[in-house]
């Protein structure tokens, strides 16, 4: 009996047969298993079938521990790992690269190389910096000849290209419809508040916005943009009464637009008529939503009105 134990062949049968065992029954018992468990019984039934015995022991020992102290955590670790978006820094660097080398731009007209100017001049001033015609002025009254030739040639292109705006401008606005109005209107804005034309030319410009915008008026006189370019245009030409007018009826056509009250605050502020500004404040607080404005707006109307906090 010791011999047949002992005997090569007996254990390449006990190997085989002990294989074939495992493997139909995991065969017969893979389906009873839920689909996330059924890897675990394939791997030890491998283990089984090259470890007879101590592979079973070695893989239902796996299979209690597992169950009793398994985490479904690194899953949770890895797919936030796997749909974590990795900072790239790598385009901060350069922009803070370029911050570092940058100046005011009236520094750079004043105070900086020629490369520093005309790269002002013919980079950032047209892209619409406002008061685009005092920073070329500041280029005007430079030494360098250089710097002098670019400030009147862009001063001369901006006036040009307003110009021409103006004129598109008002030729479409001919068919009087609302939305040609107003983009005429805006035209006007932008072209005044360029500062690119002389005194003289700038009163003009106002007094002709001033006209066109009262000959719309009564054609649309529930539009608030109208009254605030009125307001606007008289606060220009010196006319405050005439602008605190215009703001009040802004604020009756319009009660809840809030430039309305922050532009006749500020009429009111020039003109000394402080019991003015406590009611226009007093009145914003009634009727207006702080939530509701911008920052600039909503800065001027809280602190104004008592509340610093």
């Amino acid at each position: 009996m010791l011999d047949l134990l002992l005997s090569p062949w007996m254990w390449v049968v006990f190997f085989l047969v002990h294989a074939v065992v495992v493997v139909i029954l995991t065969v017969l018992l893979k389906g009873r298993f839920r689909e996330d468990q059924q890897a675990v019984v394939v791997w030890v039934s491998m283990v089984s079938c090259f470890m007879p015995i101590v592979g079973e022991l070695f893989g239902f020992l796996a299979w209690f521990l597992a169950k009793r102290f398994t985490s479904e955590k690194i899953f949770e670790d890895y797919d936030e790992y796997v749909s974590y978006e990795v900072l790239n820094l790598e385009p901060v660097r350069h922009e803070a690269k370029r911050s570092v080398d940058l100046l005011p731009l009236s520094e750079s007209l004043t105070l900086g190389t020629f490369a520093n100017r005309k790269n002002s001049i013919l980079q950032y001033i047209p892209e619409g910096v406002n008061h685009q015609g005092k920073y070329l002025r500041m280029g005007l009254l430079n030494e360098d000849h250089e710097t002098v030739h670019y400030s009147a040639t862009l001063m001369n292109t901006l006036i040009d290209q307003y110009e021409r705006e103006l004129a598109l401008a008002k030729e479409q606005a001919q068919s009087r419809d609302l939305e040609s109005l107003k983009q005429l209107h805006q035209t006007y804005a932008r072209y005044i508040h360029s500062d690119v034309l002389t005194s003289i030319v700038r009163k003009q410009k106002e007094q002709m916005w001033l006209s066109f915008l009262l000959s719309i008026v009564l054609l649309y006189p529930e539009e608030p943009w109208i009254y605030e370019g009125l307001g606007d245009c008289s606060k220009r030409l010196g006319d405050l009464e005439e602008a605190a007018g215009y703001y009040r009826q802004l604020m009756e056509q319009s009660p809840t637009y809030p430039k309305g009250y922050t532009k006749l605050i500020s009429v009111y502020y020039e003109m000394g008529n402080w019991s003015g500004i406590k009611q226009t404040i007093a009145l914003s607080q009634e009727t207006l939503d702080l939530i509701d404005l911008s920052e600039e707006d909503r800065f001027v109307l809280h602190v104004l009105g008592g509340n610093v906090t």
